[in-house]
C-alpha cells in the first residue's frame, strides 16, 4: 500500500481539487460497473480531462444532506456509540485514491470506525436494499463506497447507518475487508494507468450514449471527414436511418392511439379506470420571455438519391 496522506480541506474548492486528483469512494463502484451514476467510460473521460465527476442532485439527496447529522446523532444515540463528524480527506498516494467521510464513532467496546450515513426512501429501501440470509445488504455501490473508505483509511471496521421513510432506522456493521480493500486499489492503479496511457475504455451503450454525445459536441469549422471508404461509417448511418424510420412510426401510432383516448373520454379532465388514470386538463397560455440558447451542435443525416443511368 501507498503512503497515507491525511488533509483537512479548508474550503470547498481545496477539497473538489483534491478528489479531482483521486478515484474517491463515491466513483470506485464504476471500476466494476456497479455505479448508478458513471461508467468507466465516463469516469476516464472525466478524470482525464480533471473534472468534477457530480452525482445529479435531487429533493431526496438535498433533504438527506440537512439532516445527515440529525441522522447521525441519533443513530448514534441509540446506539450508545460516541461519533463526531469527520472533516479529513485520506487518499493512498501513489495509487491515486482517495476517500471523504461522513462521521466516525467508538462504539461501546471503544473501537473507533467509520460511519456513513444514508437517508433512504422506502421504495428505494424495499427495492435496492436486500435480506440475504437473514441479514440486511445495502446497494452493492454503497458496500463497496465503504470498502474503499476502510481500506483509505486504515480503519477496521464502519457502519452503514440507514434511516428508512424519516423514522425507521437500521444499521449495518462490517468489518474491513483486506482482499476487497485491495481489489478496489488494483481496479484503481489500472484505470490511472490507462488514463497515463491515453487507452479509453469502450463506451457502455445506451448507458453512454449521452455523454459520448456531449463528448463530442465540438466540430471545427470548415473541417471535412473523407467517409467514402468507410463501411463501418456507413453501416451506422443505415442503422440511424432505421431509428429514426422506427421513431416516427412509434410517434404516428401514439398521436393515434392518443386520438382515439380523446375521442373515447370527451371533455372529461381525468378518467379513471382499473390499471391507469387518464389527466387530460386543460394548460393555460403562458408567456415564455426570450433567451440566450447555448451553443450546441447540430446532426442530420441525408439519404442521397442514385442516379438513374439511361441505357
Amino acid at each position: 500500500m501507498s503512503d497515507r496522506l491525511i488533509v483537512t480541506p479548508p474550503n470547498e474548492a481545496i477539497w473538489h481539487a483534491l478528489r479531482a486528483e483521486d478515484i474517491t469512494s463515491t466513483e470506485s463502484s464504476a471500476l466494476f460497473d456497479m455505479s448508478p451514476y458513471a461508467t468507466r467510460f465516463e469516469l476516464w473521460h472525466r478524470k482525464r480531462s480533471k473534472q468534477i465527476v457530480s452525482i445529479p442532485d435531487n429533493e431526496r439527496m438535498r433533504w438527506g444532506r440537512r439532516l445527515q447529522d440529525a441522522i447521525a446523532a441519533g443513530i448514534a444515540e441509540d446506539q450508545g456509540w460516541v461519533a463526531e463528524p469527520m472533516k479529513e480527506y485520506i487518499r493512498l498516494i501513489d495509487a491515486r485514491m482517495g476517500a471523504s467521510f461522513d462521521w466516525r464513532m467508538i462504539d461501546r467496546t471503544n473501537r473507533i470506525g467509520l460511519f456513513e450515513i444514508k437517508n433512504v426512501d422506502y421504495l428505494v429501501f424495499r427495492d435496492q436494499w436486500p435480506e440475504v440470509d437473514g441479514e440486511l445488504e445495502a446497494p452493492a455501490h454503497i458496500e463497496v463506497q465503504l470498502q474503499h473508505q476502510l481500506h483509505v483509511s486504515g480503519y477496521e471496521w464502519g457502519a452503514i447507518g440507514v434511516l428508512v421513510a424519516g423514522n425507521s432506522p437500521r444499521v449495518l456493521i462490517r468489518e474491513r475487508d483486506p482482499e476487497v480493500g485491495a481489489a478496489i486499489e488494483q481496479r484503481v492503479r489500472e484505470f490511472w494507468q490507462s488514463v497515463d496511457a491515453g487507452q479509453e475504455p469502450p463506451p457502455t451503450m445506451p448507458d453512454d450514449a449521452e455523454f459520448a454525445c456531449k463528448l463530442y459536441g465540438y466540430a471545427e469549422p470548415g473541417k471535412v471527414y473523407d467517409g467514402r471508404t468507410d463501411a463501418d461509417l456507413a453501416a451506422l448511418c443505415a442503422e440511424y436511418q432505421r431509428a429514426l424510420s422506427a421513431q416516427k412510426t412509434a410517434e404516428e401510432d401514439k398521436k393515434v392511439v392518443q386520438a382515439k383516448i380523446l375521442q373515447r373520454i370527451g371533455d372529461a379532465e381525468r378518467a379513471l379506470l382499473e390499471g391507469f388514470t387518464i389527466s387530460a386538463a386543460l394548460v393555460g397560455p403562458a408567456e415564455i420571455p426570450a433567451y440566450t440558447r447555448k451553443g450546441y451542435r447540430g446532426f442530420r443525416l441525408t439519404t442521397k438519391k442514385v442516379k438513374e443511368i439511361a441505357a
